[in-house]
């Protein structure tokens, strides 16, 4: 059987450097043991840093396949989930074999697919639009699974060199648990790096630092439109957050105030009414007590009773929240050209 001596320390130092090089993060190896252990993979993690291990590829590609998606990368979670074989494709289209050339043909032209202007992408859609005049919208929806099977592929592989985004620096993970400071670029207020991970790992929203989660929430509203301002992050009164209208003037009052609670215990009625009272006396239209666990039924209570203009945001809601606005997929958007690190 064929495979590759590799000591334990070449296998934790390779995996950190494919999460750097792939995703931008920083990871130490007690996160990548910690990741391994989340999705049961021990049976492909070395015990000792200092003995050797054979490894055929195929196990190689799954350990990388299993990191990359649990530090949040979405090609790889759909590779991990679902991958493409024989078999699939053919419980899919049952005549599958009727369409063997449609399979050629698409493997035949990938290579001649060109880049799409100022982008590190190809353009599939004259493939697709060909393989449909030959073979009719089935046929083009098989060469669409294979593409996208390769999309995925390439992206999550740990052989390729291909990189969804180029990121200037890398960013250290624990900064999400230990880290006051947001060092984002102008008009963000949470790194993109974070979220990703944070959608495959929403029991983390309880643990990552305080500060953090104020910006997770900030950067959720300046996505939904809002012109958002982020508190000092102490001696802020309770207020947390504060939105306004884009369109509405300087002298205007905030849509939304905004309470954060990342903790583990229910947020009770008296924060509720703290909030309330904060969005009477700015004369805010509404008010949201976020938190990375949820209300105590006194606080809804408390809430429908007095007809408070407070929404309650929890872990629920955030997971929701995360996988809206993760880094999605590369879908038949194929990679394009080799990044270099």
């Amino acid at each position: 059987m064929g495979g590759i001596a590799l000591s334990g320390r070449a296998v934790v130092d390779s995996m950190a450097e494919l999460i750097g090089f792939k995703l931008g993060l920083t990871v130490s190896e007690d996160d990548l043991l910690q990741a391994v252990k989340s999705r049961g993979a021990e049976e492909l993690w070395p015990d000792e840093t200092d003995s050797f291990y054979r490894y055929r590829s195929e196990a190689m590609e799954e350990l990388a396949g299993i990191l990359m998606a649990a530090f949040g990368d979405a090609d790889a979670s759909a590779l991990h989930a679902s991958p493409l074989s024989m078999p699939r494709l053919r419980r899919e289209f049952p005549d599958l074999l009727e369409f063997s050339d449609t399979i050629d043909y698409t493997l035949q032209q990938l290579p001649q697919l060109q880049p799409v202007p100022g982008r590190n992408t190809l353009d599939p859609r004259p493939l697709i639009n060909e393989v449909k005049r030959r073979w009719g919208a089935k046929g083009a929806l098989i060469a669409l699974r294979l593409m996208e099977s390769i999309n995925t592929r390439v992206v999550a592989s740990p052989w390729s060199l291909v990189r969804r985004t180029e990121h200037q620096s890398r960013l250290e993970l624990r900064e999400l648990f230990t880290s006051e400071t947001l060092p984002l670029p102008l008009g963000l207020f949470f790194d993109q790096r974070f979220i990703d991970y944070l959608d495959a790992n929403s029991a983390a929203l309880a643990e990552m630092h305080w500060r953090q989660f104020e910006g997770l929430v900030a950067e959720r509203l300046r996505r939904e439109g809002l012109r958002v301002e982020l508190g000092p992050g102490r001696g802020d009164e309770g207020v947390d957050v504060r939105a306004w209208d884009p369109q509405a003037g300087d002298a205007a009052p905030a849509v939304m105030l905004v309470q954060c609670k990342r903790t583990k215990t229910k947020v009770d009625r008296v924060v509720v009414k703290a909030l309330a009272s904060d969005v009477m006396f700015e004369g805010a239209r509404q008010g949201m007590v976020a938190t990375t666990s949820s209300w105590s039924p006194g606080a809804r209570s408390t809430v429908e009773a007095r007809g408070y203009p407070v929404q309650e945001t929890n872990h629920a809601t955030l997971a929701k929240w995360l996988t809206e606005m993760r880094t999605p997929g590369s879908g038949v958007w194929l990679a394009g050209t080799a990044a270099t690190s």
